[in-house]
């Protein structure tokens, strides 16, 4: 299964991040770690986000835990920078 992860750690609820593609489309996953294990082992797995073909993006981490964001796309035509906002 060919994607890109990034490990946002404890992360608060609220937090948000910008996703920024470029070179593809890609579907944006933002997962906690139980979903994001369960997506290795291709078992069912809920995540926030969606497919887009269009940056940034912006997503809300929505409760207090250990978040990961997956990039699901071709990883050597997709360029990735990722940011945390700040109000």
């Amino acid at each position: 299964m060919q994607h890109l992860y990034f490990d946002l750690g404890s992360t608060a609820g609220g937090a948000c991040f910008e996703v920024e593609l470029r070179g593809s489309t890609a579907r944006v996953c933002l997962m906690d770690a139980e979903d994001y294990q369960a997506y290795l082992d291709n078992d069912e797995y809920e995540f926030y986000g969606g497919f887009y073909d269009v940056s940034p993006v912006v997503l809300e981490v929505p409760y207090d835990d250990h978040w990961y964001l997956v990039i699901d796309s071709y990883p050597r035509r997709i360029k990735v920078s990722i940011a945390q906002v700040f109000d």
